[in-house]
């Protein structure tokens, strides 16, 4: 037999009864009152800038915007790449720094 009503759900309960095979309880309490609800929601963003002259500083921005609203700074990944060209001898220099809180 289908449901008539599918949205009813446990929140329409208001009276539960309880057995335990010697006595029997009925409680006629909402079920908000007999139990603790914990709720977490998780947000992620992923902000990605388009790379032009002024990139840096849109970057500096919104990392100065996020800051004022109470995000947290956890890890900073910052890359350097260098490229110095001599004839006959070239020079390719990558740096990472890495700055977290542990």
């Amino acid at each position: 037999m289908k449901n008539k009503r599918p949205e009813r759900g446990l929140e329409e309960i208001s009276h539960i009864f309880l057995s335990d095979g010697n006595r029997a309880e009925y409680i006629s309490q909402p079920p908000e009152n007999q139990c603790e609800i914990q709720e977490t929601v998780t947000v992620r963003k992923k902000l990605s800038f388009y790379n032009h002259r002024n990139v840096q500083q849109h970057i500096k921005t919104s990392l100065a915007k996020h800051l004022e609203q109470g995000y947290q700074l956890i890890r900073v990944c910052l890359h350097k790449k260098e490229t110095d060209s001599k004839p006959k001898h070239n020079i390719h220099r990558e740096e990472e720094v890495v700055i977290s809180i542990e």
